[in-house]
């Protein structure tokens, strides 16, 4: 790696650094993005948002309602890195 490849590298860490840190969700399809982008596990995530006190009518959020969100056309900049890293993620488990 040279100097200048590094330079590039440390510069997308800082911009998604500032994406994730800057982000404010107002709605429950903001925060599993956040939280997707943050812990990459969609189980953890419906975990988390049901600690947070989201429901889908009455009842409790699972995995599938996470994954649906990530399914969806992005709707901002975060939502677009959350369903990179979401196929990323499901080519990874497909090649196990």
């Amino acid at each position: 790696m040279t100097v200048d490849e590094a330079r590039e590298q440390i510069k997308k860490l800082e911009d998604y650094i500032k994406l994730v840190e800057g982000y404010v969700p107002a709605t429950f399809e903001q925060h599993a993005i956040k939280l997707y982008v943050l812990y990459e596990h969609v189980a953890r995530v419906a975990n988390m948002l049901n600690d947070l006190g989201f429901r889908i009518g009455k009842r409790k959020v699972i995995g599938t309602d996470v994954s649906d969100i990530l399914r969806a056309k992005p709707i901002d900049e975060l939502h677009e890195l959350a369903v990179k890293l979401f196929k990323q993620n499901k080519k990874m488990v497909k090649g196990r």
